[in-house]
């Protein structure tokens, strides 16, 4: 399989309106609310579009001034929006309180019943994978209900059949399967099955083949892996990652990625100060997708993947804002420096 075959990236998912309060007000004191664009498929290909892919985001939007904002900020971002339908509904919102010290960030969704969630089976899949280089897609999809899984299973179909690649971020929101955890496992080993680049942790494994998890180890992770390369013969590396976190609530962040072969794990990195922890795993992803589009080896797939993550708890937002030369120039131990 061609893993940079010709056309452009294809990230299919929800597009979500978030409302946050401001650093340090907690949603229940909050007097305004700041608006962003995000979601996790879209985050990822903005990530993809800053380091110069073409990338057509594959998603429902309102028809409506809310439905409007949405797609100017993917076109602002370098999405391309020509296979995005539009119709009558409601958009998928969520509001987030960020962290601060020792109490964590909090979500709230509010994304029952979005158009996204209710259309029934718009895309003509077979004709879009003909078109397309590549394909993203995360668990997000499988969680938001029926609908959408049954959609996000066939996407993948589709792409498997005309040989295009295929990354898949797990991305298990526990708090969104509640009402059929059962299925959560089942349905994420499906698109595994179909898998070339596979985002996730040894939990996220083991739900998938039923397994134990092994321990935080090296040879834990290791372990992991093998499970899924053998049961996944399509899958060609697994990315993971693991954040440490101090009790002043300063972290460190590990990007771990494993071949069929050997395993190469980045050094614990600071993150700094944290301006914005949401969408930092998605631009980790758009920037390991676009190494490994482009033939990098692991050392350097988990390079900028750390990169990318760590420099995205810096932007404000759900998406990431740089470049290629941002990325090559990273330090992860030399911060706060003035570019003159």
């Amino acid at each position: 399989m061609d893993l940079n075959r010709a056309g452009p990236v294809l990230c299919f998912g929800e597009v979500l309106l978030r409302l946050s309060a401001s650093p340090g007000v907690r949603l229940s004191m909050a007097a305004h609310l700041n608006v962003h664009v995000g979601g996790a498929e879209a985050n990822v290909g903005a990530a993809l579009a800053a380091l110069g892919r073409r990338v057509e985001m594959v998603t429902a939007l309102p028809v409506g001034q809310l439905g409007d904002l949405c797609a100017a900020e993917l076109r602002r971002a370098g999405l391309n929006i020509e296979f995005t339908i539009r119709g009558e509904g409601r958009l998928g919102t969520y509001f987030l309180e960020h962290g601060v010290g020792a109490r964590p960030a909090a979500i709230v969704y509010d994304r029952a019943g979005s158009l996204f969630s209710k259309a029934a089976h718009p895309f003509d899949w077979p004709a879009l994978a003909g078109k397309a280089g590549w394909f993203h897609v995360s668990g997000i999809n499988l969680a938001i209900g029926p609908e959408s899984s049954n959609r996000a299973l066939a996407a993948v179909a589709a792409m498997r059949g005309e040989g295009v690649p295929v990354s898949f971020d797990v991305n298990h929101r526990a708090s969104m399967w509640v009402d059929r955890a059962s299925e959560a496992g089942k349905l994420e080993a499906q698109i595994m099955g179909a898998t070339d680049l596979l985002f996730a942790s040894a939990r996220d494994i083991c739900r998938a083949l039923g397994c134990d998890v092994p321990e935080a180890t090296a040879q834990g992770r290791r372990a992991a892996a093998q499970a899924a390369f053998d049961a996944f013969p399509s899958v060609r590396a697994i990315v993971s990652t693991r954040r440490d976190i101090a009790s002043d609530g300063s972290s460190m962040l590990t990007v771990r990625v494993d071949d069929r072969e050997t395993a190469h794990e980045t050094d614990a990195t600071p993150v700094g100060p944290v301006i914005d922890r949401i969408g930092t795993g998605d631009a980790m992803a758009g920037a390991i997708i676009d190494a490994v589009m482009r033939g990098a080896g692991i050392h350097e797939i988990a390079r900028v993947g750390v990169a990318a993550a760590v420099l995205k708890h810096g932007v404000a937002g759900d998406q990431w804002v740089g470049s290629a030369a941002e990325l090559e120039a990273f330090h992860g131990k030399r911060q706060g420096d003035v570019l003159r």
